[in-house]
Formats: C-alpha cells, structure tokens, sequence
C-alpha cells in the first residue's frame, strides 16, 4: 500500500515546502514551468514595455533614427497607406511577441497553480491518515474545513502573484531604462516618486494586514457555529430559545467580528490601493509642474517622458493590486503552518501485513486526554483470547469507549503496553496491528462505496444483506450500495456488514446495539455474536444491555476510568460453528 496519488500530483517531500515562503512552495510545485513561465513573462514585459520608445520614435519623423528608415515608396493595406511600414511591421511583430509570451506564461502560471492546490490537498489528507485520532478529535472539524475550503485555494492563488511582480517589475525597468535614455535626471524624479509612494503604500497595507489576520480567526468560529446549525438542527427546532442564544453569541458574535475587521480591513486595503493607483500620475505631476522647468527640459523631451511614465500606471497598478492577494495569501500560509505544526504524525514503514492475533495481552494501560485535566484511564491489565467474548460494562464516563480506543489502537496510551501473541504494539508495528482490527463506534462514518475489497469479497454481499435483514432496503450496484439513507440502526447493521468482509482477528463494537430494536439487538447478542466466537474471533463489546451480560466470556467493570472487575464466565451454551 502507497501513500501516493497520480503522476501529476506533487509528492509529499516537496509540498512540505508549504512551511517556508509562498514563492519556494510554488517553485516545489514544478521548478523548471515556474522558471519558463517567468521568463516568458519577463521577456513579455520588456516586449510590452518596448512598445512605447517604437511608438514614439514612429511619431518623431525629424530623429536621426526615423531618417535610416523612413521610405520614398507608398505601401497600401486594404486600401489605406501604411505610413512608415518597417515600424509597422516591427511593431505587428512586438505586439504579437507581447501577446503569446505573457499568454504562455499565465497558462504555464495557470496549471502550476491548480496542481498546486491540489498537491496541497493531497497533502493534507495523507497528514490526517497519519494524525492520531485523539489530536484529530482535539483539532476538531472546523478548522480542518477552513483550512482546505479557505486557505489552500489563497494560498495557491497569492502564490502566483510571486511571478507577477516579476512580470510587471520587467515591464517597470524596461519604461525607467527608457527615461533614462531620455533624460538621466527625469529617471531619478520618477524613481525617487515611486519609492515615496510604494513606501507611503505599505504603512496602512500593514495595518489591513492584522485586520484581516483578526478576521481569519474569526472565520474558524463561523465555520464550528454553522456545524451546530447543520448538526444540532433538530434539537434546535425543538427549543426556540435555545437557537436564539446559540445564534446570538455562538454565530452572530463570530459573524460581527469577521464582519467588522474584514470591512476595516478592506476600507484600509481599498484606500491604500487606490493611492497605489495613482503614483504614476504623482510622478507625472511632478515631471510637468516642477521637474521638468528645473531642468529645463524641451517640449519633445518632456512630452516622451510623459509618455513613458503615463505608461507605468498600468504595470503599478498591477504590482499594487497583487499586494493585497499576496498579504491575504500570506495570512493564509500562517494558519495553515500552525494547523500543521498541531498535526503530529505517526510513522508509516509501509508494512501492512496483519499481526498474528490469537491473544492481546494489555498490561498496565494508562491515557489522559491531551490538554485536558481530570478524567485520566488506567492503569488495566487484561487479556482478550480468540473464540472469546468480552464485554466493557459501568456507567457513562467510565472509560469504556475510550479503552475500546485503545484497544483498537485508534488511541496511543500514554503508559503501558499492548501485545499481540506477546509481540509489543509500538511505532514499527501499530499499522500492522490495526490490520487485525475492525471496529464500530459510535461516531461511525458509512462509506457509499466499497474500498479495498476484491469481487470474491462483494459477492458476499448479497447474502449478508439477507442475513442483516437489508435485502429489502439495499442492494449492491457495482461495489457501491444503492443508498445509505437508512435508519440508524440499519445504517449500523451495514457497517456491520462491511466488518463482515473486512473479516479481521478482533472485533470491537461501541453501544453496536443501542440503536438497534430489540428483535435485532437479541438477533445480536445471540447469534451474531456467537457466530463471530464460533469462527475464532476476539470480540470486545461495550454496552449496557445487562440482559444479554451472560453471553459474555468476559465482564469488564469500569469506573470513573478504573477496572474495577474482571468477571470470568463459564459459557455452557452449546458451541455453534457457523459460517459467516
């Protein structure tokens, strides 16, 4: 089994490139398109900025450089005459040169971007493979939401506005190094101005920056109120006052927040950029009302020099306009950065072959929840024997489910040990032992299609919807079942059937039956439990239905996190070999 995705997807050593800066992260994505695209780019740029000094020089017949050219024959094109046909020509050529160079380069910057986003996606749901249940369930859903929802396409896009700024930095050098060619003082004016501006630019950028870094967080909120909306509906359809305080503070409080920062931050975003907008036209004020008299500049000179600053707007513009993306992108980058810095991840070495399990043998078992104070679980030392059945019996909150966890390694302990057939669960084995585990809990998600099973397997189906009871409700098309919109109970009843297939050593079931009516939850404990005995399975249950205590090889007591009781039975029911 590979952690791998298509060819085209960015393996995971380089997309962790996401914890450095933006541009590093899109160069990992595929340095040689990046560099091609920048290039094409750059010399785009220079093209378009090439296009003035043509002009210009087209429309100036007396400079000694028009004389070389300037031509005694009339040339016509659909009637009209072309005047001064080898500039015309030249600048058919720049144009075109201008269009198909930065045409290229924003596809090339277009397709790393999307694979980009994509890879990073990828990423993330290789690290929640390897991220342990319990910092999983301490993170919560929200933030992972936003995380890929929100973050991952800004960051993406931001990215490519890296190459942008180079692009549009090429065709600003390209406008300077022609006023400098015009008049070496002007280029110092207009650089001098433009240096005023950016700097005057980047104080209120700054201050939009924390406005929408606040607004960010906010959002996380946002994203966990709309869950207890979708989630909690029916409880909330149920108590009017309940949903009017939990709208108030929990969404409407989250909402006035991000609302607030989000629209200060963009006033001051919006403002700043509009200012940005107008350095060319600053500098060109200061070239025609004061410079320009200084140095006493001609009318030509001076008209050229406008000409060429009039034509940086555009290219500042676009450099100002990429800079509130690219800050967005910024605060997008951190969030993430910190989400992943709370992922640990567990090691994978790829080996993926069942542990041996005819005994589990835990010793001294000890967790505490990460961050929480009080409940703490152990230490319990116990064994589970195939052709076994243990129940996990006490009250709510006694650490049942969470020893089912442990059990089935979804959970690390924080002291003690696990061992299967006396070989220790650690770091090197923990994939291989849940390769021996199927478990149900109550939390269970129900996937539409059947994953990882071959057509042996999925001919069983049919006989195990029979004997589940779901022939009626569901069927097999292809690998997928026809509908999963069922009860809770039977929804229940197909993960069981899925455990079934998956046919594993150990067994775990979380409150299996507590959803179950009681035709089915007697059909559970007296039958299919047994069955599951009979073919040598080590089945742990938790549950409190106390009729059914008997079926038990083994009774577990908690409390208050402690093994209070270990109940052995002598089963004289008749042994049943079944097949199933």
């Amino acid at each position: 089994m590979e952690l791998s995705g298509r060819s085209n997807v960015t393996s995971k050593s380089n997309i962790q490139e996401v914890n450095k800066s933006l541009f590093h992260f899109l160069v990992t994505q595929g340095e040689s398109r990046v560099l091609l695209s920048i290039i094409c780019g750059i010399l785009g740029g220079l093209s378009y900025a090439a296009l003035i000094p043509l002009i210009l020089a087209s429309v100036n017949t007396e400079s000694a450089l028009m004389a070389n050219f300037l031509e005694e024959d009339k040339h016509f094109l659909f009637g009209y005459e072309i005047v001064q046909p080898k500039f015309a020509i030249a600048f058919l050529i720049v144009c075109v040169g201008a269009l198909l160079l930065r045409a290229i380069s924003q596809i090339l910057l277009d397709s790393i971007v999307v694979k980009a986003a994509s890879a990073l996606r990828v990423f993330m749901s290789d690290r929640l493979y390897k991220l342990p249940i319990q910092d999983l369930e301490k993170i919560g859903p929200s933030r992972f939401v936003s995380a890929i929802t929100m973050d991952i396409p800004k960051i993406a896009d931001s990215a490519a506005s890296v190459p942008n700024f180079a692009i549009n930095i090429s065709v600003v050098l390209g406008v300077l190094g022609y006023i400098a060619i015009l008049d070496i003082n002007m280029l110092w004016v207009v650089i001098a101005v433009i240096l005023f501006g950016i700097v005057s630019y980047r104080i209120p950028m700054i201050l939009g920056q924390k406005f929408y870094a606040t607004s960010r967080d906010s959002y996380d909120e946002i994203q966990e109120g709309m869950r207890g909306f979708i989630y909690g509906a029916k409880e909330l359809k149920l108590n009017h006052r309940r949903f009017q305080e939990y709208r108030d503070k929990k969404l409407i409080s989250a909402e006035n927040h991000y609302v607030d920062t989000k629209i200060s931050g963009g006033r001051i975003f919006y403002l700043a950029l509009q200012y940005g907008n107008l350095i060319g036209f600053l500098a060109i004020g200061v070239i025609v009302y004061a410079a320009g008299n200084y140095y006493s500049l001609s009318n030509t000179a001076l008209v050229s020099v406008v000409v060429a600053t009039l034509y940086l707007i555009g290219p500042l513009a676009n450099i100002m306009n990429e800079i509130m993306p690219y800050s967005q992108g910024v605060i997008a980058l951190k969030k993430l950065q910190a989400l992943i810095n709370e992922m640990p991840q567990e090691s994978l070495n790829h080996n993926f072959e069942p542990l041996p399990c005819d005994q589990i043998d835990i010793k001294e078992l000890c967790y505490q929840y990460p961050g929480q104070e009080g409940f703490s679980l152990g230490p319990v030392s116990f064994s589970l024997k195939r052709g076994q059945i243990t129940f996990a019996i006490g009250g709510n909150g006694s650490g049942k489910s969470t020893l089912a966890k442990l059990i089935s390694n979804h959970y690390i302990a924080t002291q003690g040990e696990i061992a299967f057939n006396d070989t220790l669960i650690n770091e090197e084995n923990r994939w291989q032992a849940r390769e021996s585990i199927c478990a149900i809990y109550t939390d269970f998600f129900l996937f539409t299609k059947l994953y990882g099973f071959a057509q042996e397997d999925l001919n069983k189906v049919e006989r195990y919807l029979k004997k589940l009871a779901l022939h009626d409700k569901v069927s097999l098309q292809g690998d997928m079942f026809s509908t999963i919109s069922l009860s809770d109970g039977q929804r229940k009843r197909l993960a069981l059937l899925v455990s079934y297939l998956e046919d594993r050593s150990l067994y775990v079931f979380d409150e299996w039956a507590a959803d179950q009516d009681p035709d089915f939850k007697k059909v559970f404990y007296t039958e299919l439990l047994p069955e599951l005995k009979a073919n040598g399975k080590i089945v742990f249950v938790v549950g409190h239905d106390e009729l059914y205590f008997s079926q038990a090889d083994q009774l577990l007591t908690m409390q208050s996190g402690r093994l209070v009781s270990i109940e052995e039975h002598q089963c004289k029911r008749k042994e049943m070999s079944y097949a199933i």
